[in-house]
């Protein structure tokens, strides 16, 4: 069932029992909210007592933003649901709670926050909570460590590699950030004047081979449950309270992948924010205090394996950073951090900045040992 503004009303009264949110006869007020590529977004609310209120997120059997002709299946929710449940149960307080889930209409029924403010938008405005960084580090930490590999028994990790083996958005993220963007493909666009430095990008072999091999780590390390889409524009803020969303991409993968991500996305509101020292400042304190709080979060039985699996996310993170940086800068899905300069000598000089960072970030994640480290090569 496809469920839109027309065909919402009935499918709500006859969920009603297990939404559990309505009286029957209740007057809904019904309203599309969001601007994701592939879901649409609906908010709920009783048109007596507004603040009684639902978000519904339903999958349709295509990509949103393209239409019917690009099938994608809606089994991608189901995903979302399981990942939902599980940080709810470890990490309570950190994603939306979810009320329902219904397999066949593809649709969750889950808190609203309607008051919150996506993370990106406080960020373009020059708002940095070093706080909602060490929320999100922890929040990382304590999901990544509890469902690690290493750190829970045999039964468990097949469950949850059985459960999170959402290979159809694994192979969406494999062509998005680490293939398409490298090679010459359609949903590539960038800035006009910034074609010698994406050819010389390409051309670098030393990059190339880098990049190759960081992406036989996306494909093939199984260690923990990944979000696989954890940046600044999937992270709510309200009331000093960070809660993340969006977690169609969720698999069993590289932990360090949404390290990787999540610092990517500062970095590139860091270079957005050229001209103003005090935020970029900010953003390089909030990077330090991700990981900080991660570390201090990561639990493992045994010290001296606690030591080498974070330094091995901490590189592979370094590396997905670097990527994630270049993709949103030459690849299909840009940030509005960067878009929204107007003025284009200024946007040149600053995706070439970030371009070259990122560059950087992928040639040299297996040398570089810490945090300090990746925050001195921004000055």
């Amino acid at each position: 069932m496809e469920l839109n503004l027309a065909t919402l009303p009935d499918y709500l009264r006859q969920r009603h029992a297990e939404l559990r949110m309505f009286e029957p006869e209740a007057e809904l007020r019904i309203e599309e909210i969001g601007d994701g590529n592939l879901n649409t977004v609906y908010r709920v609310s009783d048109a007596a007592s507004p603040a009684r209120s639902l978000v519904l997120k339903h999958a349709p059997p295509y990509i949103k933003i393209l239409g019917p002709d690009y099938p994608l299946s809606t089994e991608r929710l189901t995903f979302e649901s399981r990942a939902l449940d599980v940080y709810n149960r470890l990490a309570s307080g950190t994603v939306p709670v979810q009320y329902d889930f219904d397999v066949d209409a593809a649709a969750i029924a889950m808190e609203d926050l309607r008051d919150a403010r996506v993370l990106r938008d406080a960020l373009i405005a020059g708002t940095v909570d070093t706080a909602i960084a060490e929320q999100i580090g922890r929040f990382m930490g304590i999901v990544h460590s509890q469902t690690y590999v290493d750190n829970i028994g045999d039964a468990t990790v097949q469950n949850y590699r059985q459960q999170f083996a959402n290979t159809t958005m694994q192979a969406i993220t494999a062509d998005y950030v680490f293939t398409f963007p490298l090679t010459e493909h359609e949903t590539n666009f960038w800035t006009p004047g910034l074609e010698p430095d994406v050819q010389r990008l390409k051309a670098d072999t030393d990059f190339l081979r880098q990049a190759a091999h960081l992406k036989r780590i996306f494909l093939t390390a199984q260690q923990g449950v990944t979000h696989g889409d954890l940046h600044t524009g999937s992270v709510l803020v309200q009331d000093n309270v960070a809660k993340v969303i969006d977690a169609e991409f969720a698999f069993y993968g590289p932990v360090g992948f949404d390290l990787g991500l999540y610092w990517a996305n500062y970095f590139l509101s860091y270079f957005s924010h050229q001209d103003a020292l005090s935020v970029q400042s900010a953003l390089k304190t909030a990077v330090g205090h991700v990981w900080d709080t991660y570390r201090a979060e990561f639990t493992t039985i045994d010290a001296g394996l606690k030591a080498q699996t974070l330094q091995n996310i901490f590189q592979d993170a370094v590396g997905f950073a670097g990527l994630e940086i270049l993709r949103r800068l030459i690849g299909a899905a840009h940030v509005k951090d960067i878009e929204g300069i107007v003025d284009l000598s200024r946007k040149l000089s600053v995706e070439r900045a970030a371009l070259q960072f990122g560059t950087t970030l992928v040639k040299q994640y297996q040398s570089l040992r810490d945090v300090t480290a990746v925050i001195a090569m921004l000055s």
